[in-house]
């Protein structure tokens, strides 16, 4: 009968774990035994009665627990919390001062009832071309309807991936990394749950800011994520791991392109000197994505890293094919050639050639400097005896898609590494797990974008090991695609598949 009284006591409270009840509540367990054998005798009813003590006191609502990190250990039924007040929808100004609990109250972690109203509606997935056909043309109207359509839409979206947070197991929730960003989806949830409907480009303004500021709190996500799984990846398996960081990150690029739509074209619309299309941008998305360009762009980032970083001159980059000119989201792109060149051109200072050093004079900024400061230094490249084989990019546009194929003559992948290159855990042979993320602990911050490599605010020369899984999930977002053929001790071949239509919906699992 303990165990009955257990398992209802878990489903009404949705706690991991048995075991967790009657560590941090044996009081109240033995006494909900004690009780539930006398009420048997007087039937059902006082059963009921019985178990309504149990979870909940006079007049408060059922018992809640915080979060997933420690805290939860110190909560008692004796000191419940009783919730905030609810928000009257007034206005975005009297919304802003009356939100002022935090989500690390004891309320937050398991109001479910609140949560699934969310979690069961699906997710509205949208196309590139329909970010493209509503931004041209703006009016008032549409950006407050925009406006709206963001602000349903995205707290759907953080609701699902919550959800995903409280079906991890037990152990991995309450690990201090995973614990803040499940804290920094739930405020976000609350935030926009409690923002009011966009009536006026007042509010329209007035939530564009609420979105700037999530979108800065949410920069510790990937970097935390990371850490979280290193010190977590023993409890859970590859396959799991996988699958909960490719669908955190997709949604989170999902949500990110969404709220910097909104913010961009609100900010277009209150600018009276721009001229909607003169720059060949409608929001966040490019119309004049030229593939040439970004090639040229990411070559000439990934060949200064190997300068300085390597003091090696680079082997060439070689612009093949037919170039192209399509409709895309230029952040998305230029990171994915970014790192597949980085990748290409690191490889080859680890030849076996033999090099001649010839002084040179660069000029280099380092993150230490002060902001926009240059250093100007002498140093010493190497130059191979005999020039590496370049790396030929070739651009091979179609109907439907544009095929990117990177071809490299760098040595290949390694043959034990190349079975988990799109793997956020790796463990070998003797199953314990390679930290490839440890890096991640001297990155506060990260976007996940080219123009964090270009500012040093993330050093270049830094090998945080995300960069090819973070690729895929870029392709997979809209429909693309990232594969890689490998030849141990010869080369690599790696294709990106984009679509040119823009007319396949989000990615979101």
């Amino acid at each position: 009968m303990a165990e009955i009284i257990t398992n209802l006591f878990v489903r009404q409270a949705n706690f991991p774990r048995v075991t967790r009840v009657r560590q941090y509540f044996p009081k109240i367990f033995r006494k909900s035994h004690e009780t539930t054998c006398k009420s048997l005798s007087n039937g059902t009813s006082k059963l009921q009665t019985s178990l309504q003590r149990i979870t909940t006191t006079p007049n408060m609502e059922p018992i809640q627990f915080t979060s997933l990190s420690h805290n939860v250990r110190t909560i008692s039924p004796n000191s419940i919390i009783s919730p905030p007040p609810q928000l009257s929808l007034q206005s975005p100004k009297s919304f802003k001062s009356t939100l002022q609990h935090s989500a690390y109250s004891s309320q937050h972690f398991y109001q479910n009832r609140i949560l699934d109203q969310y979690v069961f509606q699906p997710a509205n997935q949208i196309t590139l071309r329909q970010l493209i056909f509503f931004g041209r043309n703006l009016t008032e109207e549409r950006i407050i309807k925009s406006g709206n359509y963001v602000r349903t839409e995205l707290t759907i979206r953080i609701a699902h991936r919550i959800r995903d947070f409280q079906n991890l197991p037990f152990v991995v929730g309450t690990n201090p990394h995973i614990a803040k960003v499940y804290d920094l989806y739930w405020i976000a949830f609350e935030t926009l749950r409690k923002f009011p409907p966009i009536k006026t480009m007042e509010d329209n303004d007035e939530f564009c800011k609420t979105l700037k500021s999530l979108l800065k709190k949410h920069l510790v996500v990937i970097p935390q994520l990371a850490m979280g799984i290193i010190e977590c990846g023993e409890y859970m398996s590859e396959e799991q791991v996988n699958r909960f960081m490719n669908v955190m990150l997709r949604t989170r690029i999902s949500r990110r392109v969404l709220a910097e739509q909104q913010i961009t074209l609100t900010e277009n619309w209150n600018d009276p000197n721009y001229c909607y299309g003169s720059d060949g941008y409608i929001g966040v998305v490019s119309t004049q994505c030229n593939a040439k360009e970004i090639i040229d762009k990411c070559a000439k980032m990934t060949s200064n890293l190997c300068r300085t970083t390597y003091n090696v001159e680079p082997p060439n980059v070689i612009i093949d094919g037919v170039d192209t000119t399509f409709s895309y989201i230029p952040d998305h792109i230029e990171y994915i050639i970014y790192e597949l060149l980085k990748n290409s051109i690191r490889e080859s200072p680890n030849s076996s050639q033999k090099f001649v050093t010839s002084e040179t004079s660069q000029t280099s900024i380092t993150p230490e400097s002060s902001e926009s400061s240059k250093i100007s230094k002498t140093s010493e490249i190497r130059k191979p005896k005999k020039p590496f084989p370049p790396i030929i990019v070739t651009i091979c546009p179609g109907p439907i898609d544009i095929y990117f194929r990177i071809s490299d003559q760098g040595g290949g992948i390694p043959d034990k590494i190349y079975p988990h290159i799109w793997s956020f855990l790796h463990k070998n042979s003797d199953k314990k797990i390679d930290h490839i993320f440890t890096n991640f602990s001297k990155v506060p911050q990260m976007a996940a974008t080219v123009q964090e490599y270009e500012q040093f605010i993330i050093p270049p020369n830094l090998n945080l090991g995300i960069g090819l899984p973070m690729s895929k999930v870029y392709a997979e977002y809209l429909g693309g695609d990232l594969t890689i053929f490998s030849m141990d001790g010869y080369g690599t071949d790696s294709y990106l598949k984009i679509t040119k239509l823009g007319n396949i919906k989000e990615n979101l699992v």
